[in-house]
């Protein structure tokens, strides 16, 4: 009788290793289809990211006439896209949450940002025969840490801060993360929309490393607990109702000023900056893109031609900020192109999205024949070697790469 009860032991843990076995293989497949998608909007987040320093640094947002129907689709058009910085993080937290910290990862980071901020530098220096000053070499030499895109710095930050995070997360129940999400809300979004007239945790809209850090554990959250229920278009049609809202607050919040009440010191401060619910930290902004977030992860790409030209484009996206928002050429840019010359015409919205599509696919090109010469010139290098030799920062940073892995093991 025990050796049956131990047979049979054993053919239930057989069975359970093999279901276990079963669905981790239906993990990784499912993985797989949401990558996919989410990189998917990797590539919309940045198209929107275009499309946003179009309108504004292209000065389609001051030129067209207020009142008139281009105003409003603009500017509906702009409310929406503020999302997409926040997607941007969402992304990097729903990876990176589960991912060890990476020298290698940050010194690419680095050398990807170094070589356009010095290029374009030069480029400028040498074209446009900008005039030569200590601070633009320094911003150019030291482009993270001088700020120069402060997305990029910002970024880093984070990435620097998500190794300590990651640790932090994994002793969290789901009670508890949730309640540390909701003070961080209630802190870094509503706070600042509720109180907008007080400084006190009101950290430049959104701009800040601590809000960048707020979104990635938001991301980390959705990695963690959240399972797609296959209700995409459901969850799309919760996206755009949110994101409207984003610039129908505008729209009131001008109704109210045009009122006596606008006479009032402190609700003018209601339009700071494009205005308050125009901003990265914006209780709307957050909102939408976590709603646009949950839509992609619900989103199927099947395997095949469309979903191998996601996975090839997106890893271009970053290179595609890195060049057309370059502060060197940023003004000649948008003035060459003036898309401000579109204003209040006819075609102004199909115009703006397809010049915003050309400016992507352009720089995306640009990003992509970098890569590829980079990748050449090493294996060159590595030829004329006579094997795989890295050069002694990465040899630095693949031994502090292993040197956090054995401490992780042990």
């Amino acid at each position: 009788m025990a050796a049956v009860r131990k047979d049979n032991v054993f053919q239930a843990k057989g069975r359970r290793t093999a279901e276990e076995g079963q669905a981790m293989e239906e993990q990784k497949k499912m993985g797989k289809k949401r990558m996919a998608n989410v990189e998917l909007l990797r590539i919309c987040s940045m198209l929107m990211i275009v499309l946003m320093h179009l309108l504004n640094h292209g000065k389609v947002l001051e030129t067209v006439e207020k009142g008139s129907v281009s105003y409003y689709l603009t500017w509906t058009i702009f409310g929406i896209s503020f999302v997409s910085i926040s997607c941007y993080i969402l992304i990097s937290g729903y990876f990176l949450c589960e991912a060890s910290f990476s020298f290698v990862r940050l010194l690419r980071l680095e050398g990807q940002v170094w070589f356009y901020s010095a290029a374009l530098f030069i480029a400028a220096a040498v074209v446009l025969r900008q005039p030569l000053d200590m601070s633009s070499l320094i911003a150019a030499v030291f482009p993270i840490l001088s700020c120069e895109y402060w997305f990029v710095t910002m970024y880093a930050g984070m990435l620097i801060l998500s190794p300590f995070l990651n640790k932090l997360l994994l002793g969290l129940s789901r009670k508890q993360f949730r309640l540390l999400l909701g003070f961080l809300f209630v802190l870094f979004s509503l706070w600042p929309n509720v109180f907008f007239f007080s400084p006190a945790l009101n950290f430049g809209g959104g701009s800040g490393v601590v809000w960048f850090v707020t979104v990635y554990l938001f991301g980390a959250y959705l990695k963690r607990f959240y399972v797609p229920d296959g209700r995409t278009a459901r969850h799309f049609l919760h996206f755009l109702a949110a994101g409207l809202l984003i610039p129908a607050s505008r729209f009131v919040i001008e109704l109210l000023l045009a009122t006596p009440l606008g006479k009032i010191g402190f609700l003018q401060d209601l339009m700071w900056g494009y205005s308050l619910f125009y901003q990265y930290n914006s209780v709307l902004v957050l909102a939408a893109a976590l709603l646009l977030f949950i839509a992609f992860l619900n989103l199927e790409i099947r395997p095949g031609r469309l979903q191998r030209l996601i996975l090839a484009a997106a890893p271009l996206s970053f290179g595609v900020y890195l060049l057309h928002d370059n502060p060197n050429w940023r003004g000649i840019l948008w003035e060459w192109i003036n898309p401000s010359q579109m204003a209040d015409k006819w075609y102004l919205v199909p115009g703006v999205l397809v010049l915003a599509a050309g400016i992507f696919l352009i720089c995306a090109l640009l990003e992509m024949l970098r890569k590829t010469a980079a990748g050449l010139s090493g294996r060159l290098r590595r030829n004329k070697e006579g094997g795989r030799k890295q050069g002694w920062l990465e040899r630095k940073a693949l031994k502090l790469d292993e040197k956090l892995l054995r401490e992780n093991e042990m």
